[in-house]
């Protein structure tokens, strides 16, 4: 999906991150988010509620559940692509991806371990073979954000 700066910055943080991947999976109201993060309900119902309003969550269903009407969110996807608004000149070339995880250090670790082995594998086929090939940089950063705090 692509998405313009402001929708880039409603989806940089990692709590919002959980939640649009959780709503890829199934439609779910913002209190079975929460219980599923093991957050509060009004934290989670701010951030889908931002989500929303920001145009990266739809209202997939609404169910009348003894008077109360309970809202079920999806996301509209999971890889997002930042609209270039200053170059009218569009190339195929350029893919920007990048995402914000929530990680312990043996995670980190692992993931970086993968993320080596996988630059390896394709530097020895950059190496190998006749095909015509183009020459890209590939950039990889991990950065440590501050801890999430809670908003209502």
């Amino acid at each position: 999906m692509e998405i313009t700066l402001e929708q880039q910055k409603l989806i940089s943080s990692p709590l919002r991150a959980k939640i649009i991947y959780l709503l890829n999976e199934n439609a779910m109201t913002a209190k079975q988010v929460a219980d599923e993060l093991g957050k509060s309900n009004g934290s989670v119902h701010y951030h889908i509620q931002q989500l929303y309003n920001g145009g990266i969550l739809e209202l997939a269903d609404t169910k009348n559940n003894k008077g109360i009407i309970e809202k079920y969110y999806r996301s509209k996807a999971i890889e997002f692509k930042l609209k270039d608004e200053f170059s009218p000149e569009k190339t195929d070339y350029f893919m920007k991806r990048g995402t914000s995880l929530s990680l312990s250090d043996s995670e980190l670790e692992e993931f970086t371990k993968d993320f080596d082995r996988l630059l390896k594998k394709y530097v020895e086929k950059s190496i190998k073979g006749q095909q015509e090939r183009k020459p890209y940089e590939i950039n990889c950063e991990f950065i440590k954000l501050p801890e999430e705090e809670e908003e209502s």
